[in-house]
């Protein structure tokens, strides 16, 4: 079974020497470890594979549906590093020899907070892949991973999980021909391309549905805390279809707390999910790393076209309490600019709190956004959708 290390790149991926790999372990996207290389990086994915003496890769790939497989079929692993991250590590893994095309992608962390957030995320995400498996990879297992050096000992959490082959990240960026900002697609297969208005809306207004599906009315429970900038979201655009999936799930819980919960209570609630949704889907980081950047109008359509089309998603649960849809609508439609902009307040030192630099965005943003948010509920049907 031969190794290969690879790191991917816009421009195609670059296979590994040995001199590459003496470079320092990046823990974040511009913080060296003070010891680890991509040496100690690659051997411990490596070790991941070859781990209780083949049973994981086993058990993974019966869950890849494959059947009647000798692991000594497998001519070729290829690693190769997909992204550093503030708080994750992303990698592909390949096995070439079985009789089918296999990939994995595996989830690290390496900080104590990382690491029980990523144990955290693994029960999450089965939990929701138990309402719907529809929106989000498959997770099969986590496992600590020691990497012995001769300046220490470090240990690893790793994730291993479905690799989704065709979906990518995304973020703002300037265009050069429009001279504004459009969502570019970080297609690292066939080159980075700009999205046009029409893919732009449809993908966001799947974000928006995918949240929303997941909202739980009866303990609050949502997805939260998401952001675009850190990639949550990953996209395939491809024969004129886009499809979106959610890729991390830091938290499942209440945003807003009630120590009972009452009807009036499921209508708050509700409310500020939706206000939530509709500000939050237009917040990402210029280029992924850059500065916040303010996604345009036709976000909020958006947002609101798949927020109720979330509502009205068949499920397997009875999760959804607000009764009519119609009577809904008609209560968020009654509010005006100021009013809803009011009921951000109770949002805001969530947002101070989380980031001030999207914090100072909202504030100014947020006197229009209201408007804005005002003037698609006013035109919404739900007859149109």
């Amino acid at each position: 079974m031969r190794f290969r290390f690879l790191l991917s790149g816009p421009h195609g991926a670059l296979e590994l020497s040995p001199e590459d790999l003496e470079q320092p372990f990046l823990t974040s996207p511009s913080e060296k470890h003070p010891y680890l290389t991509l040496k100690d990086y690659f051997g411990a994915l490596q070790k991941l594979m070859l781990s209780r003496e083949g049973d994981i890769l086993c058990s993974a790939l019966r869950n890849q549906n494959l059947q009647n497989f000798d692991l000594s079929d497998i001519s070729e692993v290829v690693i190769s590093s997909e992204k550093h991250g503030a708080f994750y590590h992303i990698a592909s893994i390949s096995l070439s020899g079985l009789k089918k095309k296999i990939q994995f992608a595996v989830t690290t962390a390496l900080s104590a907070s990382a690491k029980a957030s990523l144990m955290e995320e693994f029960v999450i995400m089965q939990q929701l892949a138990g309402m719907n498996s529809d929106f989000l990879p498959e997770v099969y297992f986590w496992e600590a991973v020691t990497c012995h050096t001769d300046s220490g000992a470090e240990e690893f959490v790793m994730m291993l999980g479905e690799w989704l082959d065709g979906y990518h990240e995304w973020h703002l960026s300037n265009d050069p021909v429009s001279n504004m900002r459009q969502i570019r697609l970080w297609d690292y297969e066939k080159g980075y391309r700009f999205l046009s208005e029409v893919e732009s809306y449809e993908m966001l207004r799947q974000v928006a549905y995918i949240l929303t599906y997941y909202y739980d009315q009866t303990s609050f429970c949502e997805i939260y805390p998401w952001h675009h900038g850190a990639g949550d979201f990953v996209v395939k655009a491809e024969f004129g279809a886009l499809s979106v999936k959610l890729i991390t799930v830091r938290q499942y819980e209440p945003l807003v707390h009630f120590e009972q919960a009452e009807d009036a209570d499921r209508l708050v609630a509700a409310i500020h999910f939706l206000l939530n949704l509709s500000l939050r889907l237009r917040l990402d980081r210029l280029d992924g790393v850059g500065e916040p950047a303010w996604i345009n109008d036709f976000s909020v359509q958006a947002a609101v076209e798949g927020f109720f089309a979330g509502l009205r998603a068949p499920s397997a649960t009875n999760r959804l309490m607000l009764g009519s849809l119609t009577d809904f609508l008609e209560i968020i439609q009654s509010f005006d600019s100021r009013e809803i902009a009011d009921m951000y307040e109770s949002l805001l030192h969530i947002y101070a709190e989380e980031d001030q630099d999207d914090f100072g965005l909202i504030k100014a943003k947020l006197p229009e956004h209201a408007s804005q948010l005002r003037a698609v509920l006013q035109s919404f049907s739900l007859r149109e959708h």
